[in-house]
């Protein structure tokens, strides 16, 4: 565990680093596999990572999707982001490989779900739970229902732009939490 942090700090110093030197920018000096990074060239400098690689910023454990329900165009999905560094991290939206017009956490408040401002802030080498009825990654809009058995690549958005691509995530039938998301099921009547 501690070889993986330390990866993790040296990594996020080298990311520093490079974020300080606009004239390096652009420069490679390992492969993108090597490294667990790729950067892209804008105005501001942005990484990723995938959560299966050894130096992965964050990662989920017991991940599930939520199958779409008949007739409703929403999901949402559960499970435990752990934060495998030594820093708190703070996500602050994500994205799905999925055609759908919006990706939203959420929490639930007085048993209404709404957008949970300020994202999820997990502290240094702990986790927080998404589950039915608390906090959870809303997907609103599917163009297509999402089926049980499917998997689904999840990739969280933290403050400073960083990407984390999570395993994929399987799609299962799963009963709602204690929250109401409104009368026909529609997104738009949800409560912010």
């Amino acid at each position: 565990m501690k070889k993986i942090l330390g990866a993790s700090v040296l990594l996020s110093g080298a990311l520093l680093m490079a974020a300080c030197s606009p004239a390096n920018q652009n420069d490679s000096t390992g492969s993108t596999a090597e490294t667990a990074m790729s950067m892209t060239p804008s105005a501001s400098t942005s990484t990723s990572t995938k959560a299966s690689d050894s130096n992965a910023i964050l990662s989920m454990d017991n991940a599930v999707v939520r199958a779409s329900a008949e007739g409703s165009d929403m999901t949402a999905v559960f499970g435990t982001i752990v934060n495998n560094t030594e820093q708190e991290v703070h996500v602050t939206g994500f994205s799905a490989n999925v055609d759908a017009q919006s990706f939203e956490i959420h929490e639930v408040v007085n048993g209404m779900m709404q957008p949970k401002a300020g994202g999820l802030v997990i502290p240094a080498g702990e986790s927080v739970e998404l589950a039915p009825g608390g906090d959870h990654m809303m997907i609103l809009g599917l163009a297509a229902p999402i089926q049980a058995g499917e998997k689904v690549t999840i990739t969280l958005v933290l403050e400073d732009g960083t990407t984390v691509e999570l395993e994929p995530t399987p799609a299962r039938t799963i009963a709602a939490g204690d929250e109401e998301y409104g009368m026909s099921m529609d997104h738009s009547e949800m409560a912010h």
